[in-house]
């Protein structure tokens, strides 16, 4: 913190955009050439600790023009988060597939066993087994 400013060593492209979009600022290459209309808006900026190895995280909240989210995956091994990173995509997926389409076809077979049922109890009002 200089001149109680607070300052990030280090963000990835996609996230440095991110943040740009969601604070209303603008990427500088240079220190030199930041202005007060380049300057981003946020309700609070705060670092917090986590975990055994006292990980560090950046918060950005409260933010105007902020519609993004970040989930935050642990995990006791690689195997055990990718498979939370799939499940969470599926779950996601669906959920934005209902906002497009909010027609539901249900799954696990449920859909054949009703056909199945109605064929079958329609089947029981012709006996024999002649085809029309």
């Amino acid at each position: 913190m200089h001149r109680n400013l607070p300052a990030v060593r280090w963000a990835g492209g996609v996230e440095l955009e991110l943040i740009a979009i969601a604070t209303g600022g603008r990427i500088v290459p240079r220190f030199q050439e930041l202005t007060p209309e380049k300057l981003g808006r946020a309700g609070m900026v705060r670092e917090k600790s986590f975990g055994t190895t006292k990980d560090r995280m950046i918060y950005i909240e409260h933010c105007a023009n902020s519609r993004a989210v970040t989930i935050f995956i642990r995990g006791g091994n690689k195997m055990m988060i990718e498979e939370t990173k799939r499940s969470i995509h599926d779950a996601l997926c669906v959920a934005r597939n209902l906002i497009r389409n909010n027609s539901i076809v249900y799954g696990g077979g449920s859909a054949e066993i009703s056909c199945s049922i109605a064929v079958e109890a329609a089947a029981d009002e012709h006996p024999g087994v002649e085809q029309a």
